[in-house]
Order: structure tokens, then sequence, then C-alpha cells
């Protein structure tokens, strides 16, 4: 009798096994069909935040430049009026 009961149980618990094994292999290939998705996805939008960071870079830099320029300007024609009002 404990014979039969052990085979019963057994068949029983390699068909869970094999349900839940089955499962978690669909599971897993869902899983990876979506990182290699979401991986070429990423690696298409790395040069576009690449030039976007660098495009900003360059707009301050330039912005930093044309402040420093005025600055010059502003001093040269500062020390031009105190010259010619030292000359008079």
């Amino acid at each position: 009798m404990d014979s039969r009961r052990t085979a019963k149980d057994e068949a029983i618990l390699t068909s869970v096994a094999e349900s839940i094994g089955a499962t978690l292999g669909t599971i897993a290939a869902k899983a990876g069909s979506v990182q290699k998705v979401l991986t070429k996805k990423v690696a298409g939008a790395k040069p576009r935040v690449r030039r976007a960071v660098k495009d900003a870079k360059a707009m301050v830099k330039k912005r930093v430049n044309a402040r420093g320029s005025r600055a010059r300007k502003t001093r040269a024609a500062g020390r031009t009026a105190r010259r010619s009002r030292k000359k008079a």
C-alpha cells in the first residue's frame, strides 16, 4: 500500500516540479528579451545624451567667454576715459 502511495506522490511532485520549471523558463525568456531590447535602446540613446552634454558645455563656455570679453572691453574703455581725462 505504501509503495503505491509513494509512487503516486512522486508522480505528483514530478508533475508540479516540471510545471514550475516550465513557468520559470518562460519568465526567464521574457526577462531576457526585455533586457535585450532595453540594452539596445540605451545603447542608441548614449550618443545622443553625450552630444547633448557636449553642446551644453560648449554653450556655457561660450557664455563665460562672452562675459570675460565684455569685462575686458569695459575695463579698456574705462582706462581710455581715465587717460583722456588726465591729459586734459
